[in-house]
């Protein structure tokens, strides 16, 4: 049931997504639920099917990381779809640039902080005309969404925040850092900035290798994986900005910016920011 009485946005999302993932990798049919029923209204309601199996807390991932990672990635390379160029005009502005502006205007940083957007349009920027994949986007990949279903697979719920026409290495990226923040046993966010650092930067980072497995499954460049990896913080960020103060380009008030820069999504973008410059594939 929708957490807001009227408010079927969400499960309208979810319903749609679901649908589009059924009639379009049947393969995956599985491990994700099914739609049974879908009424809108006053108070809507979505039925689906239920997904069997322990879920993928950090606990049992540390227990086996290799087989449970490789798993997501493999269902990852699974969601992707056609190139998306000349599929959908206008992507880069709906999904990258319109988002961004309006972050700019509802999160009004303090002097030392104004660049954030800015920078982050300059990083995303080959992303306009570039060629690359369409997918499926989950949107939240992580605990307790996750569910292991056996024979090696991975079983996705909550589908709330999806996207069907969405980015790639954006869920991966997310999941992987869920992944790192639980072998590091990292709770706190200074600590988990310092796993995210060692887990996809240069120098060793465990994550990178998934990545770069996971690009070449989708064929896709490798120049385009930093400006990738920006964007999903970044939008990250969005999203959280909107679930406080709704999707509608407004100053918040000075207690809600401290707030979401208080956040974890808010700290890694900064973070991925810096040091972008520095992270070759």
């Amino acid at each position: 049931m929708a957490r807001v009485p009227g408010d079927s946005g969400g499960l309208a999302r979810e319903a749609a997504v679901l649908k589009a993932v059924h009639e379009g990798r049947p393969d995956l049919s599985k491990t994700v639920p099914r739609i049974v029923a879908f009424e809108e209204g006053d108070r809507p309601v979505l039925v689906e099917t239920a997904l069997a199996g322990p879920l993928l807390k950090p606990a049992m991932l540390r227990r086996e990381p290799t087989r449970y990672v490789d798993a997501v990635v493999a269902w990852l390379i699974g969601l992707a779809a056609t190139p998306r160029k000349d599929i959908e005009a206008g992507w880069y502005e709906r999904m990258l640039e319109r988002p961004l502006n309006d972050l700019a205007e509802s999160l009004r940083l303090p002097a030392g902080e104004v660049d954030l957007v800015k920078r982050t349009l300059e990083l995303v920027e080959p992303l306009r005309e570039a060629e690359i994949p369409e997918v499926v986007e989950h949107g939240d990949l992580s605990h307790p969404n996750l569910i292991w279903t056996g024979q090696n697979r991975v079983g996705v719920v909550d589908w709330e925040l999806a996207e069907e026409h969405g980015l790639p290495l954006h869920d991966l990226a997310y999941f992987l850092s869920y992944a790192t923040f639980a072998l590091r046993r990292s709770t706190d966010t200074t600590a988990q900035v310092a796993a995210f650092h060692d887990a996809f930067f240069p120098g060793g980072g465990w994550a990178r290798a998934r990545v770069e497995a996971y690009a070449r499954g989708l064929a896709l460049d490798r120049e385009l994986l930093t400006p990738l990896f920006v964007a999903c913080w970044a939008r990250s960020v969005v999203r959280l900005v909107d679930r406080i103060g709704g999707e509608e380009a407004a100053p918040m008030s000075e207690e809600a910016v401290a707030w979401i820069q208080q956040n974890r999504y808010y700290a890694l973008w900064r973070h991925a920011i810096a040091h972008a410059d520095g992270m070759v594939w």
